[in-house]
Formats: C-alpha cells, structure tokens, sequence
C-alpha cells in the first residue's frame, strides 16, 4: 500500500510539473496546484503508513508476552520437580 502511494505521489507531482509548464504563458495555475497539493497529500499518507506499520512490527503484542511468561514459569517449575526428584 505504501509503495502504491510513493509512485501515485511521484506521478502526481509529475503531472503538477508539467501543468506549471504548460501554464507559464498564461498564468493560470489551479491545475498545477491540484495536482500539487495531491501530490503531497498522497506523500504525507504514505510516510505516515510507513511509519505506523514500523511501529507495530516492533512491539510485540500482548498475548504473546503473557504466553511467554506461561511457558517461562512452567519450564522452570518442571526443572526444580526434576531437581528434587534426582537428589
């Protein structure tokens, strides 16, 4: 989805480019403000993707936390009862 929105982006950008280009003799300039401000929107909407997505990759959800502290504990338990059964 992120890449989709850098290359809608670039293309808008490009679009406003050529809009300035073409309206320089004229001065009308709304076409290439347009596609402008979409361009940046659709920039911005994909940083902020980018980064939203980082950051759930990096945090590990909840569920597994507390699972990992069963699993922790339990282990540990079974190796103190197998502990005590050797000596």
């Amino acid at each position: 989805m992120r890449i989709f929105l850098f290359i809608l982006s670039a293309l808008s950008l490009l679009l406003a480019a050529h809009r300035f280009y073409l309206a320089e003799h004229t001065g009308q300039h709304k076409g290439g403000l347009f596609f402008l401000l979409i361009g940046i929107q659709l920039l911005v909407a994909a940083a902020l993707i980018g980064g939203h997505r980082e950051d759930r990759a990096t945090k590990p959800p909840q569920s597994t936390e507390k699972e990992d502290r069963k699993e922790a504990g339990t282990s540990a338990g079974n190796t103190r009862v197998e502990q005590e059964k050797e000596s």
